[in-house]
This record gives C-alpha cells, sequence and structure tokens, in this order.
C-alpha cells in the first residue's frame, strides 16, 4: 500500500525517517508501529496526534541510548511497560517496551501472542517499509480498552472490506481473553449497516 493518493499529516513526515532509526535500533527485535496511526496506514480514519511502537525491552534500550532519551516504567489505567518517550519536529513518540494493555475483562501483552507478529502488515512510506499491526488486533486492543468510537470505526471498515476471522481468533486463543471481549468482538463484526 502507497501513500500518494493521501494528504500528508505531520505524522507521515517524520516516519520514514524514524522508521530507519528503529530499523537500526531494533535488528532482528520484533517491533511495530500501532495505535492510530498504524490504523490510518491500512485505510480507515483515525486522527491521532502521536506515533507509537511495540517493541522488545533490548529493543527499546538500544534505541533510547541512539537518541539520548530515558527509559521509564509506566503503570497507567490502560497500559503498563518500559516507555520512551521523545518529539519528532512537532510529533510526540512512543516507544512501548514489553506493554501489557488493561482493560475491564483482559490484559494483553502483545509481545506474548506469536500470530500478531506473523500477521504484521508492511505499509511503504516515502520507500521505507513500515512495520504495522492488522487491524484485526486494533480491533481487539480497541475491545479490550472499551474505546467505543475506534471499534465502531474498525468495524465497520472490517466489514465492509473483510476481516480474517483466523486471525482474529488466534489473536484472542493466544491473549486469553474472556468469553466477554470475545463476544463483543464478534458482535462488533456482525452488525449490519443499520446497526443492528
Amino acid at each position: 500500500m502507497a501513500l500518494e493518493d493521501r494528504v500528508e499529516i505531520p505524522q507521515e513526515a517524520v516516519l520514514a525517517p524514524l522508521v530507519r532509526v528503529m530499523q537500526e535500533a531494533c535488528d532482528s527485535h520484533r517491533w511495530a508501529l500501532v495505535g492510530g496511526a498504524a490504523i490510518r496506514l491500512l485505510g480507515p480514519p483515525a486522527a491521532t496526534p502521536n506515533l507509537e511502537f511495540i517493541t522488545t525491552e533490548s529493543a527499546a534500550a538500544a534505541l533510547a541510548e541512539m537518541l539520548d532519551v530515558p527509559v521509564s516504567w509506566r503503570d497507567g489505567e490502560h497500559l503498563a511497560g518500559q516507555r520512551l518517550h521523545f518529539m519528532r519536529e512537532t510529533v510526540p513518540v512512543f516507544v512501548h517496551a514489553n506493554p501489557t494493555f488493561h482493560g475491564t475483562y483482559d490484559s494483553l501483552t502483545p509481545l506474548e501472542i506469536p500470530s500478531l507478529w506473523d500477521a504484521r502488515r508492511t505499509v511503504q512510506v516515502q520507500g521505507t517499509d513500515v512495520f504495522v499491526t492488522p487491524l484485526e488486533w486494533e480491533l481487539l486492543v480497541a475491545t479490550v480498552l472499551n474505546a467505543k468510537p475506534r471499534v465502531e470505526t474498525l468495524s465497520a471498515h472490517l466489514r465492509a472490506e473483510g476481516s480474517d476471522g483466523l486471525l482474529l481468533t488466534r489473536l484472542m486463543r493466544e491473549g486469553h481473553v474472556q468469553p466477554e471481549t470475545e463476544e463483543a468482538v464478534w458482535a462488533a463484526l456482525e452488525q449490519d449497516s443499520n446497526g443492528s
């Protein structure tokens, strides 16, 4: 997928150079762009001022050393893990090392879900390959975090364009989600255009 037909936003202007630094720091470690920026690159509208990445603690430590920024531990209401936070031009960048996303019923730790890493998508941005998490993962995370507007946007797009049911099943099984979360994900995808 290319971005030639899109209006460039500030995040996209800094993304390719930043990803080249990520690639060098991460070497053979897993990494991916996540959240609103990843969603937008894959098609659905998603407004976000940030760029957010997930990776391993070792890769984050290497990146922190390269950029001379500190790594700190964060344990918020919805996200826990080591984090780097820095700016690129006017864009806030967050790199989450081995994060855990906390919801009402479930906690998801992406590095412990093998199918997520097998399912990463590659999007070309200014000649640079950017690994992004699939929309099915973003739907699962949005459901766990009870982010209803994002769930509605993602489920509408996946209903219209098609979703990978096998991938969703694997993500939920490997993430050990509760039946309530699984039911909510499938219900969102089964709604018809009238919302029933």
